[in-house]
């Protein structure tokens, strides 16, 4: 048979606990607590079996059994609280140590995408621009921090299912056949098989699943309408659009500022969500700064 390995998750938290101290924190076994509640039984069931065989005799005070009864509870009961206060104290270094751990999982995977996009000018800090627009919008509708941090992740990782599409098609210069054109659009759902792994990105792989739908439901991979599109998906959607506009392509300089916004409000209500654009509208007034991030004029590759 087999012997059962652990995962990689498993090994990595269980080495930076062994490194934190945690797994060598010694405490009380519960084997050691039951072995004390058993002397501390069987001495009281000793002294009344003494005392109902034998009335008169006296072989055990009674002040000495209560004494060692009271110590021996007094002791279990100052190491259940220390005991107690160290299982907090594990719990927390735990959390944190699964948090590190996630983390760490989540930058390997942004850097994969960050020396993808190195390679193409045209595309470099895409992911980044659309991440930090896109929690700009979510503070301004007043999400969690929790989501807020779930919208950030998808949006560097949105355009992960990219990396296992060809480059002669991602950065054909020409118009996409029908068959190069269905590749693409699988991109989503490739991105969502990658992460698969990763079981606490719930919330970021729906995000990423649907941030290409349409609210006109002519969007892929399937064809959700209106409000059956998660918000956050209709979000990084938005922002998305906005900076493919505002960024060169292997066929074209980047748009103008005015036909940026223009092509904003003609696609609201069709392609975007009208109140996602609204907001992306107000965003973009309010922090000129996001108009700058993308280079300017033409990028030869």
């Amino acid at each position: 048979m087999a012997e059962k390995t652990e995962s990689s998750e498993v090994i990595g938290m269980r080495a930076m606990l062994r490194e934190a101290g945690v797994l060598n924190s010694p405490y009380l076994s519960t084997e050691f607590k039951v072995w004390v509640m058993g002397f501390i039984f069987f001495m009281t069931f000793l002294q009344l079996f003494a005392l109902f065989l034998f009335p008169s005799a006296n072989f055990l005070s009674e002040k000495f059994i209560l004494s060692v009864v009271l110590i021996l509870i007094g002791y279990l009961w100052v190491q259940e609280i220390r005991d107690r206060d160290r299982v907090k104290r594990i719990n927390a270094e735990l959390v944190e140590a699964q948090i590190k751990l996630q983390k760490a999982e989540i930058d390997t995977i942004s850097s994969l995408i960050r020396i993808v996009e190195a390679k193409d000018p045209m595309v470099r800090g895409h992911s980044e621009r659309v991440a930090r627009l896109a929690v700009e919008i979510g503070r301004m509708m007043d999400f969690s921090q929790d989501t807020l941090a779930s919208i950030y992740r998808a949006g560097i990782l949105h355009d992960l299912g990219k990396l296992a599409i060809k480059d002669e098609i991602l950065r054909k210069p020409q118009k996409l056949s029908p068959e190069e054109w269905e590749i693409v659009k699988r991109h989503p759902q490739l991105a969502v098989d990658i992460l698969e792994p990763l079981k606490f990105l719930h919330l970021e792989k729906k995000i990423i699943l649907y941030h290409h739908e349409r609210v006109d439901g002519k969007g892929y991979p399937s064809g959700l309408k209106d409000t059956d599109i998660p918000l956050e998906s209709r979000i990084i959607g938005a922002v998305e659009t906005f900076d493919e506009m505002n960024s060169p392509t292997v066929y074209r300089e980047r748009l103008p500022r005015e036909v940026v916004l223009e092509e904003l409000q003609k696609v609201s209500g069709t392609q975007l969500d009208s109140s996602v654009v609204a907001l992306l509208l107000s965003a973009l007034e309010k922090h000129p700064e996001f108009w700058q991030s993308a280079p300017a004029g033409t990028v030869t590759v």
